[in-house]
């Protein structure tokens, strides 16, 4: 399943470990927003757990929205060849 995932992370030492750790499972659409490409029910528990390891739930906000297809956009859009996930 395809993810979007939005972050709103106070502190900026936490904010770019979050920023490096979804630059690992997809790409940066917006500053504090990431799409994640082919994670099966595992993976995304899996990156939801290592996102919760990083984020302080008083302050800082994470959420992962499943996308399913995308309809319609506006701008560029990225073929699914265009970029690897390593």
């Amino acid at each position: 399943m395809d993810w979007l995932v939005a972050y709103d992370v106070s502190r900026e030492e936490v904010r770019n470990k979050v920023a490096r750790l979804l630059s690992n499972y997809g790409y940066r659409v917006q500053l504090s927003v990431f799409f994640v490409r082919g994670l099966s029910q595992r993976e995304a528990e899996r990156l939801l757990n290592e996102l919760k390891k990083l984020v302080n739930p008083k302050t800082d906000r994470v959420f992962m929205y499943p996308v399913k297809g995308i309809d319609f956009f506006k701008g560029y859009p990225v073929e699914p060849t265009a970029f690897v996930v390593l």
